[in-house]
């Protein structure tokens, strides 16, 4: 069985993918590691900083208990005036000491408590983070040996697989293709279709823009000349267009528009604006007629 390009070039991905998930896996061991090794630093410096500061306390103590100490020996220098004095200062003497003695002792036995207990703190919060940091490296290597059986299990089905995947695929992409020739056959007869109503639509619009126009322009000159005109021949005029707009209603060959301002109406009705024949004018108003009902 022949390996297709793309094939090869999958297995070469799938294979590249499987190198850089084993560098990830030794990258997360070395993390795991350099993090247990910064928890344990950091409990042996914080041990540090407390066993520095309990040895500053002890030897302010002491310092204090050195100076009380001058102080007394210098007060028992100044005091010589008798045996009982002397004998009283002694039994002082050697009663401070004794209890300097005895406070020293304390000081030794509490700093010793104090490391014992922040020794077993440090050791037990050690080994607490040793366990929880196994655990996930467990749990991570489970899941790693999960995930490889996975991907062999898909390889090996994909590697079995190829002949008739790309048999299905080159079916599926020959009908695909099938399919839009004949999509694309219908949208161009369509089209076509569609373009050449849109072109006897354009050509009728072109007609009909022009034909306007020139309606337009005669009753520009119309209104025009209307305005110019006395008072006896402008009523002449108004009394023409009425007469032929009474035609036009009995004809019904045009609607009533408003065109020409008077005094006792806000509109006329649109007749033949040209001077030439009775019968060109009425065929000017039936196509003006057809692009009003349009």
């Amino acid at each position: 069985m022949k390996t297709s390009p793309q094939s090869f070039q999958r297995e070469m991905e799938e294979t590249v993918w499987h190198t850089r998930k084993q560098r990830q896996e030794t990258e997360k061991d070395i993390q795991l590691m350099k993090n247990r090794l910064k928890l344990l630093k950091r409990g042996d410096a914080q041990l540090s900083k407390r066993i520095d500061e309990t040895k500053k306390k002890t030897q302010s103590m002491i310092d204090l208990k050195t100076n009380h100490h001058q102080q007394i020996e210098q007060k028992k220098l100044n005091q010589k005036n008798g045996e009982a004095q002397l004998k009283e200062k002694q039994q002082l003497n050697y009663d401070q000491k004794k209890q300097q003695e005895e406070q020293l002792e304390m000081i030794k036995k509490a700093m010793e408590q104090i490391k014992l207990e922040e020794y077993k703190k440090i050791k037990e919060l050690s080994i607490r983070n040793a366990e929880m940091i196994n655990k996930q490296k467990q749990d991570f290597m489970v899941k790693n040996r999960e995930k490889r059986e996975h991907i062999k299990e898909i390889m090996h089905k994909s590697k079995s697989n190829i002949s008739l995947y790309w048999n299905e695929k080159l079916s599926h992409i020959q009908k695909e293709n099938e399919k839009a020739k004949v999509e694309n056959k219908k949208a161009c007869e369509q089209n076509k279709a569609y373009q050449e109503k849109m072109e006897m639509e354009e050509s009728y619009m072109m007609q009909k823009l022009m034909r306007s126009q020139e309606v337009q322009k005669k009753l520009a000159i119309k209104l025009e000349k209307a305005k110019n005109l006395p008072h006896d021949e402008f009523n002449q005029m108004i009394r023409e267009e009425e007469e032929n707009s009474n035609n036009l209603r009995v004809n019904k060959s045009a609607e009533i528009p408003r065109w020409l301002p008077t005094p006792e109406k806000d509109s006329a009705i649109i007749q033949d604006l040209d001077t030439e024949p009775k019968q060109d004018s009425d065929q000017q108003k039936n196509e003006d007629n057809q692009q009003q009902q349009e």
